[in-house]
C-alpha cells in the first residue's frame, strides 16, 4: 500500500512545473515588471528573447533594489537588472535535482529549458513544498505497519 502511494507521486521535474509562463522581455521597463508582480503575485519572472530562450530572471527584490537606487522605473530596462546565467534545470530531472539546485544556490525559482535552450516551464520553492505536502499527507493517511 504504502508503495503504491509513493508510486502515483511525482518525480521529475516535468511532473509538477508551470507550463503557462507570464514572461517579459529584456526590453520591457522596470515599471511593466513591477506592475506583473502585483497583478499576479509573482516574485519572480522569467525574461524570455524572442527565441523563446532565457535571457534571465528578474526578481521583485531586482526590482526593488533598482528603485531603491533611484533609478526611473518608466525608463530602466529589465535587462539591466535580472539575473543573467542562472541555474536551470532540465524537464526531466528528478525532483531532489531540483531541491539540490534550489538550496545550493539558494534561489527560488528554478527556469526549465529543453536540450535546445527554449524554455518549457519554472519550478518553484512553493512547488516543491506542496509536493512535500502531499507526500506527509499519504504517509500520514497510510495504515500504520
Amino acid at each position: 500500500m504504502a508503495v503504491e502511494a509513493l508510486a502515483r507521486m511525482p518525480a521529475t521535474i516535468a511532473d509538477v512545473m508551470t507550463r503557462a509562463l507570464t514572461t517579459l522581455s529584456p526590453e520591457d521597463s522596470v515599471f511593466d515588471a513591477v506592475q506583473l508582480f502585483g497583478e499576479c503575485g509573482f516574485r519572480h519572472v522569467l525574461v524570455l528573447d524572442t527565441d523563446g530562450r532565457l535571457a534571465g530572471v528578474l526578481s521583485d527584490r531586482d526590482a526593488l533594489r533598482s528603485m531603491a537606487r533611484g533609478h526611473p522605473v518608466d525608463q530602466t530596462r529589465v535587462a539591466t537588472v535580472m539575473t543573467r546565467d542562472g541555474v536551470v534545470a532540465s524537464p526531466d530531472d528528478s525532483l531532489l535535482d531540483a531541491i539540490d539546485l534550489m538550496t545550493f544556490h539558494r534561489i527560488d525559482c528554478l527556469p526549465v529549458v529543453d536540450e535546445g535552450g527554449i524554455v518549457r516551464g519554472v519550478v518553484t520553492r512553493s512547488d516543491l513544498v506542496g509536493v512535500f505536502h502531499e507526500l506527509l499527507d499519504r504517509l500520514r493517511l497510510l495504515p500504520p505497519a
